[in-house]
């Protein structure tokens, strides 16, 4: 069986599909993906994984660019001939279906949240939402298409708007406990928030730097670290623009680190990871810190608010600065407390949230399709 995964970014498919990729082929699959240019060093990583370049542009609307990636596309289909096809995220999704459908094979679509179009108050994504929702129900509510969303949210949502797709909820892409391991303030002499996310206005960030600010002038003599981990995504028009990143670094009060390759080793120095963040699938970033057993700081908003419970951490509400800036002081006057929540985060991680646990629901679906 040919399996071929359609992914907007190459990028995204190492830190979030290459596991289950991996997965589908110790079970025999033959797998292959579609996506932008990998690195040199990427291709030891994806070993057997035979890769087809299709230049996505995810904040493109230029027909001709659109027209030119669906063309790739087709030739990727006419050349692996797959007999199964798992895109991931909104644009691959649209696409990958209606060309899986041309070639009447069955499809998996990963919704991972709803993005841009669908949590941005900006007129460009107010104007094409219901272009996109009414795409959604042309192309994916089809009994041959499958679509896994990753919160309970996003499932009534799909459900409501694709009735007739055979519809999956899989709690978010998994998180390699072997790799991110409870190593906690390994050298870290100064208690440490650390927020790790594309550097988007959506994920909260601006609501993270005003909270620490807060924090520092009501607290001057308190010793803290508040720790920006992650590059600004240009594609994406909710990107923060360089020049502010680089005046709060300057200003003192945050460190910007930009993209950081093992954040295994930031979650080592951190003593509670945080993601304010407008909505979600279900926080990888937020995932990874559970497994590192820290105790972690989020929001109501939709795939947020399920990541929290049963003591793992503390919840806020969506873009209040005041709530975080409590929630700070909470955890830096309550060690204890922070230590039992980032051991139930670990425990959850293990238990429901793994790589294993996930890429094995995820290989059952599409063993249950194409029987």
């Amino acid at each position: 069986m040919r399996l071929l995964y359609v992914v907007a970014n190459a990028e995204y498919f190492l830190s979030h599909r290459l596991a289950l990729a991996k997965a589908a082929q110790a079970l025999g699959f033959d797998v292959a993906v579609a996506t932008t240019q990998f690195k040199e060093n990427d291709y030891i990583q994806i070993g057997r994984i035979k890769s087809f370049l299709v230049k996505f542009k995810r904040g493109s609307l230029n027909p001709f660019v659109e027209l030119k990636t669906v063309f790739s596309l087709l030739r990727v289909f006419r050349e692996f001939k797959p007999s199964l096809v798992h895109n991931v995220a909104l644009k691959p999704a649209l696409y990958g279906t209606m060309i899986a459908r041309i070639y009447k094979v069955p499809s998996v679509n990963a919704i991972n949240g709803f993005g841009y179009i669908f949590t941005s108050y900006h007129l460009r994504a107010r104007l094409l939402r219901p272009f996109v929702k009414y795409a959604l129900k042309l192309i994916l509510n089809h009994s041959h298409v499958s679509v896994i969303v990753q919160n309970q949210q996003d499932y009534l949502t799909c459900k409501a708007l694709l009735p007739k797709s055979n519809l999956y909820f899989v709690p978010g892409s998994g998180v390699d406990t072997k790799i991110f391991y409870p190593a906690l303030n390994k050298g870290a002499k100064i208690f440490t928030f650390t927020l790790v996310a594309r550097m988007l206005w959506t994920k909260g960030v601006k609501e993270f730097v005003e909270a620490a600010k807060e924090f520092v002038k009501n607290n001057p003599s308190q010793k803290v670290r508040f720790l920006l981990i992650g590059s600004p995504d240009l594609e994406n028009p909710e990107s923060i623009p360089l020049a502010i990143l680089e005046k709060w670094n300057e200003e003192g009060i945050v460190e910007w680190l930009g993209h950081v390759d093992n954040v295994q080793k930031i979650y080592a120095q951190t003593h509670v990871a945080v993601l304010p963040s407008y909505r979600e699938g279900l926080p990888k970033s937020l995932l990874e810190a559970m497994a590192c057993g820290l105790p972690i700081i989020t929001t109501d908003a939709i795939g947020c608010d399920e990541i929290v419970n049963e003591g793992n951490g503390i919840k806020v509400p969506t873009k209040n600065i005041e709530s975080l800036k409590e929630a700070f002081e909470k955890c830096i006057s309550n060690k204890p407390m922070c230590k039992l929540m980032g051991n139930r985060g670990r425990e959850q991680a293990e238990n429901l949230y793994s790589s294993d646990i996930i890429n094995l629901k995820i290989t059952n679906i599409y063993n249950k399709i194409l029987k």
